[in-house]
């Protein structure tokens, strides 16, 4: 009976190493939250460009506002992504995939209204790498949020 009571608890410890192995994030991983902290933060910097070199009017205002809920919500999530976290790989995917046709057409009104900005240029590549990373990142991320669960349900709660 000593022998079965043994072997249960170091099933459950082999278990916990396991799920405490699977919540250290690769390189890779980090990499993916990396390029989407740093579409974030150039967003950022295009939504100030904009802002610097454009007359607020009906149509300019909501961009601009648009390119800072962009910026912020990327830098964020890609944070959020370098620490693990499956729900920011899945956002971050959205989230770039979506923007790199926002950011395509706020090429073309530009271009249109005689602005020429090599940084949102730059941006149109970057959204899909970044996009790349963190749909590479998707599946690691969702195991790390299992296990972790699996940990804070034994009272282990690394605070990720």
């Amino acid at each position: 009976m000593d022998q079965h009571a043994g072997a249960v608890g170091n099933t459950n410890a082999d278990a916990q190493d396991a799920d405490l192995q699977a919540v250290t994030v690769p390189s890779s991983v980090k990499i993916g939250g990396g390029t989407l902290l740093l579409w974030g933060v150039l967003t950022l910097v295009l939504c100030l460009q904009t802002a610097l070199a454009v007359r607020f009017d009906a149509i300019t205002t909501p961009i601009v506002l648009l390119m800072f809920a962009l910026g912020v919500t990327g830098a964020l999530l890609g944070f959020q992504l370098t620490r693990g976290s499956g729900k920011a790989a899945v956002s971050g995917v959205v989230l770039t995939g979506v923007s790199f046709f926002l950011f395509a057409a706020w090429i073309a009104f530009s271009f249109y209204g005689g602005l020429l900005s090599l940084l949102a240029l730059a941006l149109l590549p970057l959204s899909l790498l970044a996009a790349t990373f963190c749909g590479l990142s998707v599946s690691w991320a969702r195991r790390a949020d299992q296990a972790r669960e699996r940990l804070r349900a034994q009272g282990l709660d690394l605070g990720l």
